[in-house]
């Protein structure tokens, strides 16, 4: 099922596409949406197009084109680039990346799938130069700076969503969540890890994973490798998922982050990302909105034990 979109949000990326659409030379054809988190994701014939606006999704994919050369050479399971087009395309000041359509199963897939795609990955032993370090809590506090300057419509939008929803002024929210940043960064530069620091995905958990190839990079960073294992844990204790799918992940990747002295921390990194990820992107997504609204309240409120729904 694609994300539910006002008129407004829907007119207003489906011009984001014609742009794009208009660079590529992509002309014919009816794009499906199939999901709009932080990237509109559409389907259009054979290919899929990811799709963002602004300079920090101009770096993301400029990034992922870089990136995936790298996990090719190191034979890497990932849904491939098409390689027909320059990437990324740019146009205004939107951007996008085609990539192959992979068909696959219906469904989640199971999370031991993810270990062997992972472990490969985990394998790389370059740490190039133009992957950037793990900095979670630095994408965060640029989302909470961004906040400010978002369009006046939209700003006014999330003011009010924020007093509905959460029960304080935005400005009020900000300033708890960059302390919040402050802890973490202090806990973080202090922590040790069990796993050696290399290539990461950087959102590894099993939506990203189609007949068992890794897909959506714009996380890949170097890192902690425990951090891509977070989602996988963070999914039972958080999402109300059985902890068996997670058991036979960790047996045959070889490692039990739940077990780890480092999954305290993450798992409040984890939280801590989730819900920032979309709070500058609310307007013209009621169902985003509402699912978001549920996270901070209970996040704010210290109730570890209130159970998240994923976004669709």
């Amino acid at each position: 099922m694609s994300t539910d979109l006002t008129a407004e949000a829907a007119e207003e990326i489906r011009r984001g596409l014609g742009a794009i659409r208009r660079e590529a030379g992509l002309d014919s054809g009816e794009a499906q949406l199939m999901r709009y988190t932080i990237n509109a994701v559409y389907k259009l014939d054979n290919r899929v197009l990811r799709l963002s606006r602004g300079d920090a999704a101009q770096e993301r994919a400029e990034k992922v084109v870089r990136g995936m050369a790298l996990l090719r050479q190191h034979e890497v399971p990932v849904v491939d680039l098409d390689e027909t087009f320059d990437q990324p395309v740019i146009a205004d000041q939107w951007v996008a990346t085609i990539w192959h359509y992979l068909p696959h199963a219906e469904g989640r897939p199971e999370a031991v799938e993810l270990a062997a795609p992972l472990a490969r990955l985990h394998a790389i032993a370059d740490s190039p130069s133009y992957l950037p370090q793990w900095a979670t809590i630095t994408t965060a506090r640029r989302r909470l700076g961004g906040l400010s300057a978002l369009p006046a419509d939209d700003l006014l939008f999330t003011e009010r969503w924020v007093s509905r929803q959460v029960g304080t002024s935005l400005g009020s929210l900000v300033e708890l969540l960059l302390d919040r940043c402050d802890d973490l960064e202090g806990q973080i530069a202090a922590a040790t890890w069990q796993l050696p620091t290399g290539v990461i995905h950087g959102d590894a958990h099993v939506g990203n994973l189609l007949a068992g190839r890794l897909c959506d990079f714009d996380s890949l960073a170097v890192g902690p490798r425990e951090w891509d294992l977070v989602p996988l844990v963070h999914s039972f204790v958080r999402f109300g998922e059985s902890n068996e799918p997670y058991k036979q992940f960790a047996a045959a990747y070889g490692f039990d982050l739940a077990s780890s002295s480092s999954w305290p921390l993450l798992r409040e990194v984890r939280e801590l990302q989730l819900v920032t990820s979309v709070l500058n992107k609310l307007p013209g997504r009621p169902e985003v909105a509402h699912t978001l609204g549920h996270r901070l309240r209970t996040y704010l409120a210290g109730d570890r034990s209130a159970v998240w729904q994923r976004y669709r």
